[in-house]
């Protein structure tokens, strides 16, 4: 059973992280378009469909812990390294998130 602990822990940190990215929703408020002077590519656009392409991907990884801990999945090299790029890719979104708000905050 030692070896479903990786499904376990992530079956719960996936939806906390989820929440965190859709929690974390001003940077749609605010007008970004190409023509902002700051905006290379983080238009406004491209950020609402990230999220969006985001949110399924780490939903995607909830349900793929839930469908190896029913057993209906392997527990196979291939799906925790799929899990493994999903938790990181949603901790570098929350890391640029992070640290572009805080660049923004100590801009003078």
């Amino acid at each position: 059973m030692a070896e479903l602990d990786f499904y376990t822990t992530l079956a719960q940190v996936l939806p906390v992280l989820l929440l965190t990215i859709v929690w974390d929703r001003d940077y749609l408020d605010e007008p970004r378009t190409r023509n902002d002077a700051d905006v290379v590519f983080w238009t406004r656009n491209i950020v609402r469909w990230y999220s969006v392409a985001l949110s399924t991907i780490l939903i995607l990884g909830i349900a793929i812990c839930l469908l190896v801990l029913a057993r209906v999945l392997p527990d196979a090299d291939w799906v925790r390294g799929g899990l493994t790029g999903v938790t990181a890719l949603a901790l570098l979104t929350l890391s640029v998130r992070i640290g572009a708000r805080v660049v923004q905050a100590t801009t003078t």
